[in-house]
């Protein structure tokens, strides 16, 4: 009969291995150091968004600071945590506000708000506070939603003030959803 040995238990010396609680207990620890090494060895996988299991897109997107809904598609959620990666170093900015929610959204975006930088010599304009955010539609999410979104983006003390382009048409006619019943 041949008896394997693992990694760590072959490393102890032979008087020690051959005392089968001293074996034994060192075997535990190489069975979590094992596990361990496997969670290491997975950590370039899960950081990235298109292999990332749902549980860990769901952190990496709380931790770059967007709430993700599990009910959305996986390739949604994907999308957007590569997005708000990639613009990171531009959010709360015209340009980030502008890419998150067309990512978000895919709808067209424009922000025009009076802030900027302003040389010594620049006409700096009047203190206005209002941001304005003009989309064509919301696409899934609600005009709620795209608010709470602004808000976290926006710099504290900004007002928003949203204008949709399209409204979505309240269907009317008789349609009705289908129920589960076969009466009609």
């Amino acid at each position: 009969m041949t008896v394997t040995t693992g990694w760590l238990v072959g490393q102890l010396p032979r008087t020690m291995a051959a005392d089968p609680v001293l074996r034994t207990f060192v075997s535990a620890f190489e069975e979590l150091a094992d596990t361990v090494r496997e969670r290491i060895d997975s950590v370039e996988h899960q950081m990235d968004p298109g292999l990332a299991s749902p549980e860990m897109l769901q952190f990496l997107g709380f931790w770059l600071g967007i709430e993700l809904e599990p009910t959305d598609p996986a390739e949604y959620r994907r999308s957007m945590v590569r997005e708000v990666a990639r613009l990171l170093g531009w959010r709360g900015t015209r340009y980030g506000v502008e890419a998150l929610l067309e990512a978000a959204t895919g709808a067209r975006v424009t922000v025009t708000d009076v802030g900027g930088v302003y040389g010594r010599n620049d006409a700096v304009p009047p203190e206005d506070p209002v941001v304005v955010v003009q989309m064509d539609h919301t696409g899934h999410l609600t005009e709620r939603q795209v608010l709470g979104f602004l808000q976290s983006e926006l710099p504290l003390g900004a007002q928003v003030r949203l204008e949709v382009r399209f409204q979505p048409k309240v269907a009317r006619g008789r349609a009705r959803p289908v129920s589960g019943d076969s009466d009609g």
